[in-house]
This record gives structure tokens, sequence and C-alpha cells, in this order.
């Protein structure tokens, strides 16, 4: 039985965009060896996946919530860049949670737009 992985999915749909080509895009952690000055995109799931439309005799599908950070030295990068994931994740049937982060943080010298998603995966598949 083969196991699908949501968040290489979400991760591909990501950085096959011809809109995010040039920004680095990395699940849990921010690169290291990025330069500073570089935006960032990173998917960080929340949680495991967990049982969802439950079924005859069991779950149908899984329900899984992301957390993605966008950091920029540029606010309104920041912003245009969370917009565009937005409406890639609402085409992967992602919708935004309350809460996030949109703040400076002088430690790093960079913008933080931090947000929630939650979606469920495809019926019928196991993850």
């Amino acid at each position: 039985m083969e196991i699908k992985d949501q968040l290489e999915e979400l991760y591909l749909a990501l950085i096959e965009d011809e809109g995010l080509k040039d920004i680095s895009i990395k699940s849990f952690v921010r690169p290291e060896t990025l330069e500073d000055t570089e935006p960032s995109i990173v998917i960080i799931p929340i949680g495991p996946p967990q049982q969802s439309n439950a079924g005859s005799d069991g779950y149908l599908t899984k329900k899984f919530m992301y957390q993605i950070n966008v950091e920029s030295i540029d606010r309104k990068e920041c912003k245009q860049l969370q917009a565009h994931i937005e409406q890639i994740l609402l085409s992967k049937g992602f919708h935004q949670m309350e809460g996030g982060l949109d703040e400076w943080i002088p430690d790093l010298q960079r913008y933080a737009d931090v947000r929630t998603y939650s979606g469920r995966g495809q019926l019928y598949t196991d993850y």
C-alpha cells in the first residue's frame, strides 16, 4: 500500500508555481545557508494528520494543518507572497485559520507573516 504525503504535495504545488520560482521554499526550517536578505517560505506541519469524515466502518480521509512562514526584509513582499500562497492553498482545498503572526523581528532584521491553513486530503486516500 502506497501512502500519499500531503506535505510533499503542498511543497510541490508551491515550488512548481511560476510566481514563486525565485523564492526559497522548504519544510520545517529556513535554510541557514540562505542570505539574510533573501525571502523565504517555510511549511511546518501543525501536528500529525487527524482522522476525518467518518464512513460506515472507518474514516474516509485525513485532516491536515500547516503553518506557512514567509520572511522578507520587505513587508509588502511578505504580503504579496502570502496572498499568492493563499490562492494556491485554496485551490488545494485548504483555508486560512484564525490567528497567525505579522511583525518585524528585530533580531533577524526581517518581517514575518505567519498563517495557519487547514484542509482535508482526498477521500479514500491513504495519508
